[in-house]
């Protein structure tokens, strides 16, 4: 359990400082960050899944460490929420349906692409 615990730790310091980068090449454009940085989540998580379907053995381990320690620290749904409480307040009342659209539908999108691109991984193999 310690051991599992240490991954995820580490996975998620990873996880967390690759958000810091993404964050600094998109300075003072905190809703564009955001949505790269979920966006980009989603299609891995998408991956992620679709391993975790495919596999023929235990993926726990995995689903815990890649899942929750990489992804989960690497996404952002706080930050979004208040990227969106910020576009609200100061009424960007259309960049923030943007974005939520945005956020939503191409996150969407992009865990179904993710799956797609590991599902045609196993077709292959």
């Amino acid at each position: 359990m310690l051991r599992k615990f240490s991954i995820v730790f580490v996975c998620g310091f990873v996880g967390g400082g690759l958000r810091e980068i993404i964050e600094l090449i998109f300075k003072n454009s905190a809703p564009l960050a955001t949505l790269a940085i979920n966006l980009v989540g989603a299609l891995f998580m998408g991956m992620a899944y679709e391993y975790i379907v495919q596999a023929k053995h235990d993926t726990s381990s995995f689903a815990l460490i890649i899942g929750t320690g990489l992804i989960g620290s690497f996404t952002t749904f706080a930050t979004f929420i208040a990227d969106m409480h910020e576009l609200m307040i100061t009424r960007e009342i259309l960049n923030a349906v943007c974005y939520l659209t945005a956020s939503v539908v191409f996150g969407i999108l992009l865990l179904l692409v993710g799956r797609l691109i590991v599902r045609s991984c196993y077709h292959v193999v």
